[in-house]
C-alpha cells in the first residue's frame, strides 16, 4: 500500500483508479462496507483502490481548542486500511484550502485532475467540498462520465452504524456495544509514564497511559475490563479512568491499568488498552481499606466476566 500525506507528494500518473472520500473515523463496519465495495470495482476493473481521507478531523480544523474527537488515529486507521488491501491512501490536512473548495472544484481538480478518478463509491451520507454539497446526486449531474456508486446504510439493532453513534456508546461507557459496531475492541495507546506509585503499596500497581494523542476519544469514567497489548503480549486487566477522589483532589484525567499476572518494569513502553466492558462507576470511598476492598472485588468481577466471555466464544 501507498501512503501519500499530501497533494503534491503523489508522484504515480494514474490511468484511472476507484476512490472513495470521507474521514473514515474507527473504521467501523459500516466503513467496511464502502471499502469493500471499493475493492470489488478495483479488482472487476484491474485499477487501483484509493482512499482520500484527512490527517485530522474537520472538527478540529473548525474548533481549534476541542478534543477527544477522534476515534482512530491516522497511524490507526493507515495501519487498518493496510491489512484491508487498500492499494493507495491518500490523507491530506483538513485546512483552509479544502475547507473552501466547492463541490465542484474538489471533484475537477483533485478527483480528476489530479487522481483520473473513473469510479467513485459513497457512502449512505458520505459528502465533499464546501457545505457539504458534493454527493452521488452531484455527479451523476456535475460529472456523468464518473461512473458512481452508492452503497446502503448498515443497520445493527436497529441503529445506522455510524462514527457519530459509536462515540455516543464510548462517551457512555457502553463497550459491548462499541465492539458490535465497530467490529472490534476500542483501543487506547500510549507510553506508560511514572504516576505515584501508590498502587503498588496496596497490591494493585498500575501502569499509567499517556495517550499518543490528544484528539483521542476517551470512554466515560468509570473501572473497565481491559486487554492490553505490552512487548507483544497480551494480558487481561483493568483499567480505571478518572481522577481519583479517594486519593487526591486533583482533577487530572488517569488511565491507570492494573494488569493481571504480570509483574515487570515497563515504564517508557507503548501500549495499548483495548476496553472489553465496564465494570462499574470511578467513586470516592470513605477509607483508603474501603477502596482496596472493592479492588479485590473489582478483580474478581473482571475475572468472573472473562469466564463468561471464554464460554460463550
Amino acid at each position: 500500500m501507498r501512503l501519500y500525506q499530501s497533494l503534491n507528494e503523489i508522484d504515480i500518473q494514474l490511468n484511472s483508479c476507484v476512490i472513495t472520500v470521507g474521514m473514515f473515523d474507527g473504521l467501523h463496519l459500516g466503513h467496511m462496507s464502502v471499502l469493500n465495495r471499493v475493492k470489488e470495482i478495483g479488482k472487476k476493473e484491474n485499477i487501483p483502490s484509493v482512499i482520500l481521507t484527512f490527517s485530522n478531523h474537520p472538527q478540529t480544523y473548525f474548533q481549534p481548542n476541542i478534543s477527544n474527537v477522534v476515534l482512530s488515529s491516522l497511524p490507526e486507521k493507515v495501519n487498518q486500511l493496510s491489512q484491508f488491501g487498500i492499494d493507495i491512501v491518500i490523507a491530506i490536512p483538513f485546512d483552509a484550502y479544502i475547507a473552501g473548495l466547492s463541490a465542484h472544484d474538489f471533484a475537477s481538480k483533485i478527483l480528476i485532475d489530479q487522481l483520473n478518478v473513473k469510479h467513485i463509491v459513497f457512502g449512505y451520507d458520505n459528502h465533499f467540498g464546501h457545505n457539504r454539497e458534493g454527493s452521488k446526486a452531484f455527479m451523476d449531474t456535475e460529472f456523468p462520465h464518473i461512473c458512481t456508486h452508492r452503497v446502503s446504510e448498515s443497520i445493527i439493532n436497529d441503529e445506522v452504524v455510524s462514527s457519530s453513534l459509536i462515540k455516543s456508546k464510548i462517551q457512555s461507557g457502553e463497550m459491548q456495544q462499541a465492539f458490535t459496531l465497530l467490529g472490534y475492541y476500542y483501543e487506547l495507546k500510549g507510553c506508560v509514564i511514572k504516576g505515584d506509585q501508590l498502587g503498588r503499596t496496596i497490591g494493585f500497581p498500575t501502569a499509567n497511559l499517556r495517550l499518543d494523542i490528544a484528539d483521542k476519544l476517551v470512554p466515560r469514567h468509570g473501572v473497565y475490563l481491559t486487554k492490553s497489548t505490552v512487548l507483544g503480549k497480551e494480558y487481561f486487566g483493568m483499567t480505571n479512568i478518572g481522577v481519583r477522589p479517594t486519593v487526591t483532589q486533583s482533577q487530572e484525567l488517569r488511565i491507570e491499568t492494573n494488569l493481571f499476572y504480570f509483574d515487570m518494569d515497563i515504564y517508557g513502553e507503548e501500549i495499548g488498552v483495548e476496553f472489553i466492558e465496564r465494570l462499574r462507576d470511578e467513586q470516592k470511598f470513605d477509607s483508603f481499606p474501603a477502596l482496596v476492598a472493592q479492588l479485590h472485588q473489582d478483580r474478581i468481577n473482571a475475572n468472573n466476566l472473562l469466564a463468561q466471555i471464554h464460554i460463550a466464544s
